[in-house]
């Protein structure tokens, strides 16, 4: 059979000779310049959508893909056997004073039901051209959607807990931005009562709250606030701030509960208690329930005087160590763990004594 393009006598594909079918079928067909859009200020590049990139091959990844259509691209360094989906691509990088050059090799087939391999040579230019996103122009513009507050019941915040709050806060924003490109900090202000941030995305706003209320326990507030009219759509517009309260009960403090005195050990995603080697674990979601029915509260460490286990006998005795009194100390509120000479604070509480590790 004789090729009807060149008239040379081969095997066909097609009507043609393998070296007029690769002349004729092309795999991917390239620009020769490509100018791309990048913000000034973060890692984003204009492709259709703005994307994240971290190397100039991530922006010329993406023109291939693109290139290809629903195939798939697959970067080599050496060509294994051909085949219509994927496409091996192999491309070399050359920086120039304001542009990039890509030298690119591809090879594969143009049909699932060819077996001629073609190797495509394309030559094209990437220009950026440097900008300021959308989200970089309203971050640095200073628009913010809501302000989330981290406070903690009861007193201000310590410088420590601020900052640490801060770190917080702004590594969980780093993480959103990946999928939400509105999830950042405009601003950060660091007041007596404790920390205000200016956010980008009242949704994330939100999710932020969620988040380190199911970590670090507390309470969420919510309120809204006038701040102006678009005539564009006829609506009033409303900035939301979103209060995150911690708890007041914090490692270290003493509290009474359901007729027992004991150490607060944890208040993070619950409040753990403890007392010698008695423990006992109350949900953040009862806290509130049981501190307004008054089965929890706290005891100033002013309240509480220091003693010795005297003696064990159906109970045992607390020696007060500044006026060296005696006190008893009932069988029931005997905690677990507790042994003759063991130091302890002791509690006069409705006449009875009660007891927790110093």
């Amino acid at each position: 059979m004789f090729c009807y393009k060149c008239g040379k006598e081969a095997r066909l594909v097609d009507g043609l000779c393998r070296e007029c079918y690769v002349k004729e079928h092309s795999l991917i067909t390239l620009e020769t310049h490509y100018p791309v859009v990048i913000c000034k200020y973060c890692d984003t590049y204009l492709y259709d959508v703005w994307r994240q990139f971290s190397y100039i091959e991530d922006i010329i990844d993406t023109i291939l893909d693109k290139a290809a259509g629903k195939r798939r691209i697959r970067a080599v360094d050496d060509f294994g056997p051909p085949s219509y989906d994927p496409l091996q691509v192999r491309y070399k990088v050359i920086p120039e004073k304001e542009t990039f050059v890509v030298e690119c090799e591809v090879y594969g087939r143009d049909d699932p039901f060819s077996d001629v391999a073609i190797t495509e040579d394309h030559v094209f230019v990437v220009e950026p051209k440097y900008t300021v996103c959308p989200r970089c122009s309203k971050k640095y513009g200073g628009y913010y959607e809501a302000i989330f507050q981290v406070r903690r019941e009861g007193r201000p915040l310590t410088a420590d807990e601020a900052q640490y709050f801060i770190d917080e806060v702004s590594s969980l924003s780093d993480a959103e931005l990946e999928k939400n490109e509105m999830a950042f900090i405009a601003k950060v202000q660091t007041r007596k009562e404790g920390v205000d941030f200016q956010m980008g995305s009242l949704k994330f706003t939100k999710k932020l709250a969620r988040t380190l209320l199911s970590r670090y326990g507390g309470s969420i507030g919510e309120s809204h606030r006038l701040v102006g009219f678009d005539r564009q759509e006829g609506k009033e517009r409303h900035r939301t701030t979103i209060v995150y309260r911690l708890s007041k009960f914090e490692p270290g403090q003493y509290v009474f509960y359901k007729g027992s005195l004991w150490k607060v050990a944890n208040a993070v995603d619950k409040l753990s208690l403890e007392t010698f080697d008695d423990a006992a674990t109350i949900d953040f979601k009862k806290v509130e329930k049981e501190a307004s029915e008054g089965q929890l509260e706290i005891v100033g460490s002013e309240f509480l005087r220091k003693g010795l286990i005297a003696s064990f006998n159906d109970g045992a005795e607390v020696l007060a160590l500044d006026t060296y009194e005696t006190y008893e100390l009932e069988a029931a509120s005997v905690p677990k763990g507790l042994t003759q000479g063991d130091q302890v604070l002791f509690l006069i509480k409705d006449s009875r004594c009660h007891v927790v590790n110093p």
